[in-house]
């Protein structure tokens, strides 16, 4: 058996594996939260599967001699490189649609454009392509070679993936996402545009002998997928905040890195919010109206966070209570923080039909109390500070 067959069966094998994958999880992803973000998501899974399904083809029709198998690994090899592009294009709507950036009408429709600019570059290099043979040629034998301007291909092909890198980089602190939840998707973004741009290196200077372009673009899709999970975990269905279980998870670990501190220089607040009177909104409103009020409140909470980087936590703690942890120097920075969340939470209500208010409590971190006794410690103050009316 030649080495050739060798590689071709270890290309076919590693390919299936890769649409094997990919399937599994454009599938399971249909039992999961069709949020818009996870709808661009299965669109983007979609996208590279029939990409890997093309490249595939690619390796499949190479070299044989079949009557129409010179045409159907032009074709192939045509679609893969063009899909390679229209995948990228989607990676970068993925970074917008998670990100929450919003743009005006004009810089939407500017974005789109650049955002989809390599997919039709791409497919004008490839029908020129089809005369001068200067990305890639396929001989009377049906042999694919590359051409002299191939670089360009690989360059239109990843260009999109470099981009959403520089952006992770260069991700303005000021978006709406919470601090924490940022960085997790700014790390993901960094780890999925390095592995796809890495993959696809590798393949570039093995002359694409061994196909791990399509396994770089699984993996980025596995990574992703991961990345979808965590926050199923780790985040409140209503609200879209940190849940309980990852409250507990943070409390747990910004207490012990504390206490580890010699001499802290700032100390941890742990404040307690609930909704005033919210029985009463769902018992005169209706509890559609309550679960809305809750999301206002949680969009207001996110709208805040999202100004203090790393040095506050938010989580829905049940019902109609809210839970931030704050790392601060004294009590005004925690009237500061109740303050704009007032604020934020007032203009987001101004045009509803019903009042949403909040009353909370707050307590301090210290060594020799647990984490149960700090929560208590809060939500007594919480208690105390009750009040409010509906209109």
């Amino acid at each position: 058996m030649k080495i050739e067959d060798y590689l071709l069966s270890a290309n076919l094998f590693n390919l299936m594996f890769c649409l094997v994958m990919l399937c599994y999880t454009r599938i399971a992803l249909q039992t999961r939260i069709n949020s818009a973000s996870r709808r661009t998501f299965k669109h983007f899974v979609l996208v590279v599967i029939l990409c890997v399904a093309a490249d595939m083809c690619s390796y499949i029709f190479d070299t044989r001699t079949f009557a129409g198998a010179k045409e159907l690994n032009h074709a192939s090899m045509f679609l893969a490189v063009l899909l390679t592009c229209y995948v990228g294009y989607y990676w970068n709507h993925m970074f917008d649609s998670l990100f929450h950036i919003k743009r005006e009408r004009r810089a939407k429709y500017r974005a789109e454009f650049l955002y989809f600019l390599p997919t039709v570059a791409a497919c004008v290099c490839l029908i020129m392509n089809v005369y001068n043979g200067m990305l890639f040629t396929i001989s009377d034998e049906n042999v694919y070679a590359r051409g002299s301007l191939y670089p360009l291909s690989f360059l239109l092909q990843y260009l999109l993936f470099a981009v959403s890198v520089v952006r992770a980089i260069l991700l303005k602190r000021k978006l709406t996402t919470a601090p924490m939840k940022r960085e997790k998707m700014r790390r993901t973004f960094l780890q999925v545009g390095l592995t796809v741009g890495g993959f696809g290196l590798a393949q570039l200077f093995m002359n694409g002998k061994i196909a791990l372009h399509c396994l770089g673009l699984t993996a980025g899709v596995i990574i992703m997928f991961v990345r979808f999970l965590d926050d199923q975990i780790t985040q409140d269905r209503l609200t879209g905040l940190n849940n309980r279980y990852a409250l507990d998870t943070y409390l747990y670990e910004k207490t012990e890195a504390h206490l580890k501190k010699v001499t802290p220089s700032t100390k941890l607040y742990l404040i307690m919010m609930d909704i005033d009177n919210f029985k009463a909104i769902n018992d005169k409103h209706g509890h559609v109206v309550g679960d809305n009020a809750l999301k206002v409140l949680a969009t207001s909470l996110k709208s805040v966070a999202s100004k203090y980087k790393r040095k506050l936590f938010v989580s829905r703690y049940g019902g109609d209570e809210f839970c931030a942890v704050l790392e601060a120097q004294d009590d005004a920075s925690v009237i500061l923080f109740v303050e704009k969340l007032r604020y934020e939470l007032s203009e987001n209500v101004k045009y509803l039909d019903y009042k949403v208010s909040i009353s909370e409590g707050h307590a301090t971190f210290g060594e020799g109390i647990t984490i149960t006794q700090w929560i208590a410690a809060a939500d007594r103050e919480l208690y105390k500070n009750r009040g409010g009316d509906i209109s």
